[in-house]
């Protein structure tokens, strides 16, 4: 059994980050000769590559998830904190644009691509419910869900809340 030395596991990280913010390009060969390691041993660590960018992607979303929490509290009216929310979620979709707006891709199973979908709805969810709690708007049990439908929308395109904000004052008023 090998031996797993966490510092390691995020040394590959920061590596296949790095790899791809500069050419987007990443294969374990060259992560292992950026660590300085065997590429065996990156496979100790990650099954494959797509587990690799995969662990980039999970680390870059718990800061998007942050930031979009911060981002939101910082506003004096529910839909500038819903924006604030759309822009933290459109800087980690700009950043990962070959990834993201391919993660329907067609070799996932409907059940993986409805169980990712729902994990990401749920998790801008958690940050929406935050925004109308402290705004104490009214509305319906899956308003924090259909926010988050609408921001995740939004994200795709850099005017896309301009597109929904219409909807979006409709809902809160």
């Amino acid at each position: 059994m090998p031996k797993i030395i966490p510092e390691l596991k995020d040394r590959f990280v920061a590596a296949a980050k790095r790899r791809m913010l500069e050419a987007n390009d990443v294969t374990i060969r060259q992560v292992a000769r950026d660590c300085d390691t065997a590429v065996g041993t990156v496979y100790n660590y990650f099954p494959s590559k797509e587990a690799l960018m995969a662990e980039v992607m999970m680390t870059d979303w718990r800061i998007c998830c942050e930031h979009m929490r911060l981002d939101a509290g910082r506003y004096a009216g529910p839909l500038e904190a819903l924006q604030a929310t759309a822009r933290a979620l459109r800087r980690f979709t700009k950043k990962h644009a070959s990834v993201w707006l391919n993660y329907a891709d067609a070799r996932d199973s409907l059940k993986t691509l409805n169980s990712r979908h729902h994990l990401i709805v749920m998790e801008i969810a958690a940050v929406a419910e935050e925004t109308i709690k402290r705004f104490d708007l009214k509305g319906d049990t899956y308003l924090p869900e259909v926010l988050a439908e609408l921001i995740l929308y939004a994200s795709r395109t850099e005017d896309g809340f301009d597109r929904i904000v219409g909807v979006l004052e409709k809902i809160l008023a």
